[in-house]
């Protein structure tokens, strides 16, 4: 009850605030220091909060900006009370996100603008994200997938809980949009016709994705990387068939890191268990890096991730050509695309069989996404978009 009348007596504060200088209009110049107010919707351990929040958020303390980072919790409260355990102890966690994220509100009044990097809270209607919206209108919201549409391989009793109205809702509300790619672009466009909207890729970080070695030793297997959360592993059974056609003709292992394990018959697995702290490990001791996707609603609104990450390293990818997939890879000179479990099979086979074309492919892939998508070619028009929503009326 007194976290709910301190807010209260903020939204009161805040609405006199924005009734006294409703006929001033925010001048941002630029290298002006904003005080941005960052909220993830996850912890660190998912990419886009590393890769759209954090490192964002880092480039922009550089620049003479002051970011206050709000996460809902840390990686060892979710990992302790929620992934993998009773239905108890995630109400338990939950509890305790709500109201981490009620005293998180308290930084909102004073920003200049203020960023929310998915819903606030992951379950209901956006409750927080009107509070934040009275306090301070100068939001932009950003995602990175297409959360109107329900996952693919999850099924979980707290599903019916999701707002899948959340994006429209934000598209009616905020100041800006940061989408990933043009699908969520266009969704967001059809919710809001005449919202500003920046289209800005999860980015690579260049510095950290550094150049792989490449190991062709004879008799070595060669290694087929997936890396992914253990919701998405149904993916791979889409090229079931050709994996199992290929372990048969070459000596090769399937490597998954994933929070839980794959196994597929007729197929070598080695599973390992993703952490953070050995993310590029994954991506550079794989020889090919693999993203089979459906071509569904949900897929096409992906932002190729998983196989930028592989690209940015070096090493070279087979990926279906779905959604912002088809955009990132040039077939045949940066990486492959199948769309048939016939061509999954022959690409596939192409560079099992040719060290060199991996080499080749892989450096190409490498260059391309250091000039298509890392953090230093898109942080301009993510600054931009910021200031836009900054220099809104109060």
């Amino acid at each position: 009850m007194d976290a709910m009348n301190a807010m209260d007596a903020m939204m009161s504060g805040a609405a006199g605030h924005r009734r006294g200088g409703s006929h001033t209009m925010r001048e941002i110049p630029r290298g002006f220091g904003m005080k941005i107010v960052f909220f993830g919707n996850s912890t660190e351990k998912n990419a886009a909060i590393r890769y759209r929040v954090l490192h964002f958020a880092a480039m922009l303390r550089q620049e003479g900006h002051e970011c206050v980072v709000c996460l809902p919790s840390s990686v060892r409260l979710r990992e302790r009370f929620f992934e993998g355990r009773s239905r108890w102890l995630k109400l338990l966690y939950l509890m305790l996100v709500a109201l981490r994220r009620i005293g998180q509100v308290r930084h909102v009044a004073g920003g200049d603008v203020v960023f929310m990097r998915g819903p606030l809270f992951d379950y209901g209607p956006p409750v927080l994200e009107r509070v934040v919206h009275r306090l301070n209108p100068r939001v932009v919201f950003d995602i990175d997938d297409a959360i109107w549409e329900p996952p693919a391989h999850v099924d979980s009793p707290f599903l019916r809980f999701v707002d899948f109205g959340w994006v429209r809702k934000m598209a009616g509300m905020c100041a800006h949009a940061v989408v990933g790619n043009r699908v969520l672009e266009q969704y967001v466009r059809e919710c809001n016709p005449g919202m500003p909207i920046t289209v800005i890729p999860t980015c690579i970080d260049m510095a950290r994705h550094a150049q792989k070695t490449y190991d062709d030793a004879a008799g070595r297997p060669v290694r087929l990387g997936w890396t992914g959360l253990a919701d998405n592993l149904g993916y791979l059974n889409l090229i079931a068939e050709p994996l199992r056609a290929l372990a048969q003709r070459h000596n090769i292992v399937l490597c998954v890191a994933s929070g839980a394990d794959y196994h597929l018959d007729g197929v070598r697995v080695e599973n390992q268990r993703w952490r953070m702290d050995e993310e590029f490990d994954y991506l550079r001791d794989a020889d090919i890096g693999l993203m089979p996707l459906a071509d569904t609603p949900r897929a096409r609104g992906k932002c190729a991730f998983k196989a930028l990450q592989y690209m940015g390293v070096g090493t070279p990818v087979v990926i279906s050509p779905v959604g912002m997939n088809a955009e990132v890879v040039e077939d045949g000179v940066t990486g492959f695309l199948a769309d048939t479990p016939e061509a999954w099979r022959d690409k596939l086979e192409r560079l099992i069989t040719t060290p060199d074309l991996r080499r080749r492919m892989g450096m190409a892939a490498r260059e391309s996404i250091r000039r298509r998508y890392a953090h230093d070619v898109h942080f301009p028009a993510f600054l931009q978009a910021l200031e836009s929503a900054a220099a809104r009326r109060r």
